[in-house]
């Protein structure tokens, strides 16, 4: 017998990562109990695990995955500062060289989080185990779906193994990105310096470069290349890549700063959305979740946000129905619209290199066009630079720039540039 108002007695959620924690956040208020299992062993303290292949890179909470982990588990943004987390003001400390200048610097009223991933992976696992009718069984693999169930949640990541077999549409980007991270302790010039740098230059020059503030007043920078474009995985390779940027803030910044981790590389080969709101034969009452759906090009930072919101949709589904039979078909959709956000987002970028290997939609270099009249407006408007951070970072739907005033200021830089 589950209490009143209880979907069932027991959930069980597979990884226990970001999405798969998110996921026990969503399915805690409805079940008796849930359970969560994972293969590596948890640490207790901030260390990378080797579940997380590219923890020690930086890694970006956007401020709609900050809202949508603060909605599952109130309190997780006050314990995330108390932990460390830097809080970036937008766009105050923020310098971001764009294609061939620099964004402007205005106040849009957000701020956003900013920390290493063991740290902030941490945190929510710990925000998790609050809720007290949720258990973590690590050091446990898991190689099939588990039976006993009421519910089901895979969030093993975008390695899957429980569900491949399935026949599932996939939408798929040959990305072959490749990217290399350090930890810095800054010199003393740079002490207390919580400035977030990103330079991305215009394609189809593939170099990229991020400063991350993190915890303990120390920097995770990474370096980015794609195709034959290889970020070295020395040191002074990597301080060397760094002064090839356009902008010279980044190598400014390594010069003298002090390396606390080696230079570790990941590497990238394809982006993929897996479309399981259109295919069939799932077990029943199992769901994806996170990069078990959707995996994008990682240096856009968008991977812990979409899970974090695949896991509000699954929560809003919970509430409106009793029925587990049902869950999938209802929430599917849902997280697909996530996934499709944050994807349009990053392929539109992706595409633009010419080696990337993918479908580009129809009147893409119209889409081009358009992407790039934002940003132009961007700068001279600040309605429309709050817009665009908001669409960005899955505030707001991304048709949100087809009406309103800020989007008729983009349609006027449009008509600008065509004279």
């Amino acid at each position: 017998m589950t209490r009143p108002g209880r979907a069932g007695a027991r959930a069980v959620v597979v990884g226990a990562g970001i999405g798969g924690l998110a996921a026990a956040a969503a399915l805690a208020p409805v079940f008796d109990a849930v359970k969560i299992f994972d293969k590596d062993e948890l640490p207790d303290s901030p260390r990378p695990r080797k579940g997380v292949p590219q923890d020690l890179q930086v890694h970006i909470l956007l401020k709609g995955g900050e809202r949508s982990l603060e909605s599952l588990l109130p309190g997780t943004r006050a314990a995330l500062l108390r932990a460390g987390a830097i809080e970036v003001q937008q766009t105050r400390d923020v310098a971001i060289w764009e294609r061939d200048a620099w964004q402007a610097t205005r106040d849009l009223g957000y701020s956003q989080l900013m920390m290493s991933r063991p740290a902030l992976e941490l945190v929510v696992r710990q925000q998790v185990l609050k809720l007290g009718n949720v258990a973590i069984r690590d050091r446990c693999p898991v190689d099939a779906v588990p039976s006993g169930a009421d519910l089901t949640v895979i969030a093993s990541g975008r390695g899957d193994k429980l569900l491949a077999g399935l026949e599932v549409p996939e939408t798929v980007l040959g990305l072959e990105v490749n990217y290399s991270s350090a930890r810095f302790a800054k010199p003393a010039r740079f002490r207390g310096e919580g400035r977030f740098i990103a330079c991305i230059p215009k394609p189809p020059d593939d170099r990229y470069g991020l400063v991350c503030p993190v915890e303990n007043d120390e920097w995770l920078i990474t370096l980015c290349g794609r195709f034959d474009n290889r970020v070295p995985d020395d040191p002074e390779g990597f301080r060397a890549y760094a002064a090839t940027l356009p902008v010279p803030d980044i190598a400014e910044r390594l010069r003298d700063a002090v390396p606390l981790t080696p230079v570790r590389r990941y590497r990238l080969a394809e982006a993929r959305w897996r479309h399981y709101e259109r295919a069939g034969g799932l077990p029943p009452r199992v769901l994806p979740i996170g990069d078990c759906i959707s995996n994008f090009n990682p240096t856009f930072g968008q991977g812990m946000s979409v899970a974090a919101g695949h896991a509000v949709a699954l929560r809003d589904v919970l509430a409106e129905t009793s029925d587990l039979d049902a869950v999938a078909d209802a929430y599917l959709p849902r997280a697909a619209e996530v996934s499709r956000q944050a994807w349009s987002l990053t392929a539109m970028a992706d595409l633009e290199y010419p080696r990337t290997v993918g479908e580009r939609p129809a009147r893409f270099d119209q889409m081009v066009l358009g992407s790039e009249a934002m940003r132009r407006a961007a700068v001279l408007h600040p309605e429309v630079h709050l817009l665009r951070f908001e669409i960005g970072n899955l505030l707001k739907p991304d048709s949100a720039a087809r009406s309103g005033p800020a989007a008729r200021l983009v349609v006027r830089e449009m008509a600008r540039a065509g004279r």
